[in-house]
């Protein structure tokens, strides 16, 4: 069952990253960033990580959305009968916590990495009120707790190595509002076109 679903998310990231990956390098180039740079193969993991994101939450999209609002808020009610959900929603923040410390210098510090996981999974827990998935208090727990994983994962490592968080920073529109400007395109990306696109490309694959 989860090699089947694990295939599925791989193959909506990668059909999204056709059409995000140039955008973003597009946005790039406008702020006057080098290409060809770590920064940008990070930017590039983190869209993916994004895309992922979306697929596995399942939010509505031009084609599939309704209003179905059905919300858990007694914590770890489901814990011991389907324990590997609470590990996959732990596992799928350890990458954002991970990466916001080198995308950007406003994430050196755990609150703010935390404060933009928390936003982020806020807002998917709203938009499931327009899908037939439950918006979930344990959602916002399990992915705090992996954003805050990843988070450890390289600012310790950073912290005893005397390493310079982010590589490549730069006082420009990408540095000062990219967190929020590719949150927001991938977001409008799944929502408008992803529907249209993925089952274009893989009609044409396949």
């Amino acid at each position: 069952m989860y090699s089947a679903r694990f295939l599925g998310i791989g193959m909506d990231c990668l059909s999204s990253m056709l059409l995000l990956a140039p955008a973003s390098l597009i946005i790039l180039k406008l702020s006057g960033r080098r290409l060809k740079s770590p920064h940008t193969i990070l930017l590039l993991f983190y869209l993916c990580v994004l895309s992922g994101i979306y697929s596995v939450t399942g939010l509505p999209d031009i084609k599939d959305c309704g209003f179905d609002f059905v919300f858990n808020v007694i914590p770890m009610l489901e814990l011991f009968s389907s324990p590997a959900q609470y590990l996959l929603n732990v596992l799928m923040f350890i990458p954002v916590g991970f990466l916001l410390p080198l995308l950007w210098d406003d994430y050196q510090n755990w609150k703010q990495v935390l404060g933009f996981c928390c936003f982020l999974t806020v807002f998917i827990e709203i938009a499931q009120i327009f899908t037939f998935r439950a918006t979930d208090i344990d959602d916002l727990m399990t992915n705090l707790l992996g954003a805050g994983i990843g988070y450890l994962l390289i600012r310790l490592p950073a912290k005893k190595g005397n390493w310079h968080l982010p590589p490549g920073i730069a006082d420009d529109y990408e540095e000062k509002h990219g967190q929020w400007s590719y949150l927001l395109l991938v977001f409008l990306q799944q929502f408008f076109l992803q529907p249209y696109w993925s089952a274009f490309f893989w009609d044409s694959l396949l």
